[in-house]
């Protein structure tokens, strides 16, 4: 928050127009842009217009504000002034984001804790205004703790929306050195006459046609990747139409709401259930291993027209994990749950609560299913606080940690609530009734023990909810205990502040960017908190909390998820290895059995990029959340499973799939194989096969340079060649998969 003296306001008016006079006063050849433009001293100068915040000076700047700011924040905040911020009603600095480069290319993130307009001057006697600059906007940035004293020149951006503005150059410690200016000599003054006040920006309901490149992004961000139909099907229909389709579409097993059926569940002991003989592999494959929902996953993915449910529900299982590893490695175990986030992903996210806590695969996964009063045991307790609800720190709703006086992060929960929480989920097991003789049940949901295994004593839950004593410490009264104490429970944790911007920020993450503005994450976490909050409520919302359809609404048509290009270099998330492996195949119509590799030869094609689906190594799922890009100060978490061995494979995998597919086999009913036919018919052509994987894969930013040494890798082949069609198609198509721009969904 701002130190806003009058006396320094008063101040900061004087200086700031004094300087504005000045700078308009200059001709500039610098065009209106879609993004924001911070201005420079001159038209040949990339030096900022800056201020110190508090005492009004300019560069260069101490680390240490000369004025008193704050007694926990003596750090220097920066004046820097612009234009075309097109922020939303009631939008504000946390919308912004900025950062600084130095000399040797470390960068820095910057807080904005400001943004304004530049106050008119007006006849004190009449309150005319005289010179209007209410069409500049002063943004205000705190400098980063990591940065050197004497550090010199760095080069800030502002980035508004996924739009990057131009950079500017202020000098820290002193003027001098520095990156290279990314235009040289070329500077962006203020405009000879002052624009209008830029007007407030208005959500596109997204109800009519979209653009060719917005909807390539919308169907990275909603499906498992586009497909040349599926592009011109959703850029006629528009975007809220294809939401509204989606919501509707029945899954493949309607009465459990899930594209997995139920599978007949094997006999616990395999080698009765799989007796030795010839087909003993096959049968110890399909019914003691993973391997069918794995092969149901990828074929779902890749055909099925619920393609929203299947992105979400994936996104959800990385958030509330449980893993199909030894022991809980069969497919018939692991459908219960998956059908779980199924009925999620579409439904209320306390109700996936629910679902998740009582299921027979996470009761065994996360020990609830061994808690009792005597004997509790914590992980469930703690993970459902940590992973699955409030992370571990206080939130603010725009996912912003809470600080405390001292400037430090505020706990989420205390070791004690963490035993309070595991009191109250003592004494659940799975269901007694066997499936069948011999056969656990691991189909319904876990139910109370009985006797006294549930902890009869009064808990204390957050916001200081307290449950009531049981009435009886045995029997009957112990399991209605049970019961009624999971109901508060929950409610007591889904009911917690942090739950919103906590979990609309992975799912941001994992939809759309690994690092959404904290203005993003609040417009999608106030949807979370109320339906008819949201940018986008409909007709009739309630008010409920938690509804998972306003959620993913608010996430995909946010004004920072949608448009053609984006621009903010950290904008976007690597595509993780499942996503990238299907998005290949969806954009070249493969035909699968959805066997992406041959498991029993240890070629799983996912598994070797280190993400085995449905078998993360643990319970913080195949990477974390907070992971951030070493040396980048930037959240990136599939990187966090990106490494030089796999970023090889990466590629290999894409060979493979390019080159020769997936053979048919003892595991692979009738293979993988892509279909190139539509770039093999241009062959010809090779410019216009680089336009087609430019528009359908890159959404229209491929570089020229790219796109030179794509076509010269085509041409490189003669078409004397008898099957130079189809390897023009290949090197086109592997060129492109394999390059940084498709890695990252931008």
């Amino acid at each position: 928050m701002r130190n806003s003296a009058v006396s320094a306001r008063q101040v900061f008016v004087v200086v700031v127009c004094a300087i504005f006079l000045v700078i308009v006063s200059r001709e500039t050849s610098a065009a209106v842009q879609p993004s924001p433009i911070l201005f420079s001293t001159s038209d040949t100068s990339t030096r900022a217009v800056a201020l110190e915040s508090v005492t009004m000076r300019s560069e260069p700047f101490k680390l240490t504000s000369e004025g008193y700011f704050s007694p926990n924040d003596p750090r220097t905040r920066i004046e820097l002034f612009c234009m075309n911020l097109a922020l939303l009603a009631g939008e504000g600095a946390n919308s912004l984001t900025a950062e600084a480069e130095d000399g040797t290319g470390a960068r820095y993130p910057l807080k904005v804790e400001y943004v304004g307009q530049v106050p008119p001057i007006t006849n004190p006697a009449t309150g005319e205004i005289i010179t209007d600059f209410r069409g500049i906007s002063m943004v205000v940035v705190r400098l980063n703790d990591a940065m050197p004293e004497d550090l010199g020149d760095v080069l800030i951006r502002l980035n508004l929306h996924g739009m990057s503005s131009n950079r500017v150059r202020i000098g820290i410690g002193h003027i001098g050195g520095g990156p290279a200016d990314d235009n040289p000599g070329v500077g962006t003054p203020a405009p000879l006459v002052i624009p209008p006040p830029t007007p407030t920006a208005t959500p596109d309901p997204f109800t009519g046609p979209a653009s060719d490149a917005d909807t390539v992004r919308f169907l990275e961000q909603a499906t498992f990747g586009a497909t040349t139909a599926e592009v011109s099907r959703v850029k006629a229909m528009g975007f809220r139409a294809y939401l509204n389709e989606q919501f509707s579409l029945p899954p493949a097993n309607i009465a459990k709401v899930s594209n997995y059926p139920d599978l007949p569940f094997p006999l616990d002991d395999s080698a009765q259930g799989c007796p030795a003989g010839p087909t003993q592999a096959d049968c110890l494959r399909d019914n003691y291993s993973i391997y069918p929902v794995q092969k149901t996953f990828v074929t779902n993915a890749l055909n099925r027209q619920d393609q929203l449910r299947q992105r979400v529900a994936f996104a959800l299982h990385q958030i509330t994990v449980t893993s199909g590893i030894s022991p809980l490695d069969r497919a018939s175990w692991m459908t219960m749950y998956l059908q779980a986030l199924d009925r999620g992903a579409f439904g209320n996210y306390r109700g996936l609560l629910n679902d998740i806590t009582l299921n027979p695969e996470m009761g065994d996964y996360l020990d609830m299913r061994l808690s009792t009063r005597t004997n509790p045991n914590e992980n469930f307790a703690r993970e459902v606080l940590q992973l699955f609800s409030l992370g571990v720190n206080e939130l603010n709703v725009d996912g912003t940690p809470k600080l405390d006086a001292q400037g430090i992060p505020i706990p989420a929960y205390t070791q004690t609530n963490v035993n309070e929480f595991t009191r109250l989920f003592t004494g659940w097991n799975l269901n007694p009734t066997l499936i069948a003789t011999g056969t656990t049940n691991w189909r319904d949901p876990m139910i109370p023990r009985g006797g006294t295994q549930h902890d009869f004593g009064a808990k204390t839950l957050f916001s200081g909810v307290t449950t009531p004593v049981c009435s009886s410490s045995g029997g009957a009264p112990n399991i209605a205990c049970a019961q009624a104490d999971l109901t508060i429970g929950l409610d007591n944790i889904f009911n917690h502040p942090n739950v919103g911007p906590f979990i609309s920020k992975q799912l941001i993450q994992h939809l759309v960017t690994s690092n959404p503005s904290p203005g993003y994450v609040e417009r999608v976490a106030k949807a979370f908190n109320n339906n008819c909050q949201g940018l986008y409520p409909e007709a009739g919302c309630s008010g409920a909390r938690g509804d998972m359809k306003a959620v993913i609404t608010a996430v995909l048509l946010d004004p920072e998820a949608r448009g053609d290009v984006k621009t903010d270099p950290n904008y976007g998330k690597l595509r993780e290895p499942v996503q990238y492996i299907i998005n290949i195949m969806r954009g070249f119509n493969a035909t699968s059995d959805g066997v992406i590799g041959n498991r029993a030869a240890g070629g799983d094609l996912p598994n070797s990029l280190d993400q085995p689906i449905f078998q993360p190594a643990t319970v913080f799922s195949y990477y974390q959340p907070g992971y951030e890009v070493p040396g980048t100060g930037i959240l990136g978490p599939a990187f966090g499973i990106l490494s030089t061995s796999t970023t090889l494979r990466r590629a290999n995998v894409a060979n493979q799939l390019i080159y020769s597919g997936i053979a048919v086999g003892p595991n692979n009913p009738t293979g993988t194989q892509l279909n190139l036919t539509s770039l093999e018919s241009q062959a010809n052509n090779p410019g216009a096969i680089a336009d087609q994987l430019n528009a359908l894969l890159l959404h229209g930013t491929m570089t020229t340079q790219a796109r030179t040494s794509i076509v010269n890798a085509m041409n490189a082949i003669p078409t004397s060649d008898g099957n130079f069609a189809h390897k023009r198609a290949q090197v086109a198509a592997y060129l492109v998969v394999t390059s940084s721009q498709f890695d990252i969904q931008r």
